[in-house]
C-alpha cells in the first residue's frame, strides 16, 4: 500500500511548503499530495483553504489577493518558531521538485474558483502539469466532479480520482464511470470494508484520507485500499 504525504510531511512542517516537502527526501517518501489554487492576478499557487486565515499570519480569500500580496504573508510561523518566513510556494516550483527528485503526485483541484475563471484556471493546470516529467506517476482529483470532468477533457492521459467527504453516495460506480475515473477517495471516517470491495471489483482503485493511525492504516491494506493519504508517510 501506498503512502502519500498529505501536503508534504505535514506532521513535522507547515503544510504546503517548501519545508514539508523538502522533508519528504531523507525520509525516503517518493508520494506527495498538494492543492491548487490561483492567485487574483492568476498565478498557481499551493494552498488548502479557501482563506490564508489557518496557516498564515493574514487572513482574507485566497482569490481576492494577488502574487505580490500572498508573497508577504508568513506560512510557517503558525507551525512553530523554526518556520517562521516560509513563503507560499507556487505549482512551478513544485513541479520543478518533483522532477529533479523523481517523486510521484496527486494534485487537487480546488473548488473555490468561479464559474467564469474556471477554464482559464484549468488551462493553466494543464500546462504546468505538461512538464512533469513522464517517469512521474500523476493523480488529479477534486471534490468538484464538474470541474474534474473539465479538467480530464483537456488532459485525458492523467488518471483522475472522484474526492468524496463524508458517506459514500449509492451510485459512486455510477458518478467515477461517468467522468472515465480510476481512483475513488473516500473519507476514511465512513469507509467499510465492504465498500472498498465494492469499488475494487468495479475497477476502482481507493486512496483514503486522512490516515494518522498505524492501526488503521494496516487494517486498510487487508482491506484492498491502494493507498492513503497520511501526515507521517515515514512511519
Amino acid at each position: 500500500m501506498i503512502k502519500i504525504a498529505h501536503r508534504g510531511i505535514s506532521a513535522q512542517a507547515p503544510e504546503n511548503t517548501r519545508a514539508a516537502f523538502n522533508k519528504m527526501l531523507p525520509l525516503g517518501v517518493s508520494w506527495l499530495e498538494t492543492d491548487i489554487d490561483i492567485s487574483s492576478d492568476n498565478q498557481l499557487i499551493l494552498i488548502h483553504d479557501n482563506q490564508v486565515d489557518r496557516t498564515s499570519d493574514s487572513e482574507g480569500e485566497v482569490n481576492h489577493k494577488s502574487f505580490s500580496e500572498l508573497q508577504k504573508i508568513d506560512f510557517g510561523g503558525w507551525f512553530g518558531t523554526d518556520f517562521v518566513g516560509e513563503h507560499i510556494v507556487t505549482l512551478d516550483w513544485l513541479i520543478d521538485f518533483i522532477n529533479a527528485n523523481q517523486l510521484n503526485v496527486n494534485f487537487e483541484l480546488k473548488t473555490a474558483v468561479t464559474e467564469d475563471n474556471q477554464q482559464y484556471y484549468l488551462k493553466r493546470v494543464v500546462s504546468a502539469l505538461n512538464r512533469v516529467n513522464s517517469g512521474s506517476d500523476m493523480i488529479v482529483s477534486s471534490f468538484n466532479l464538474e470541474l474534474l470532468e473539465k479538467y480530464h477533457q483537456l488532459m485525458p492521459q492523467v488518471a483522475i480520482g472522484v474526492l468524496i467527504e463524508g458517506p459514500l453516495p449509492d451510485n459512486i460506480v455510477a458518478l467515477a464511470q461517468k467522468i472515465d475515473a480510476k481512483y475513488i477517495h473516500p473519507d476514511v471516517t465512513y469507509l467499510t470494508q465492504n465498500q472498498v470491495s465494492y469499488l475494487v471489483a468495479n475497477q476502482l482503485a481507493v486512496n483514503v484520507w486522512t490516515v494518522d493511525d498505524d492501526l488503521m492504516a494496516i487494517e486498510l491494506e487487508k482491506w484492498g485500499v491502494n493507498a492513503i493519504f497520511t501526515d507521517f508517510p515515514e512511519t
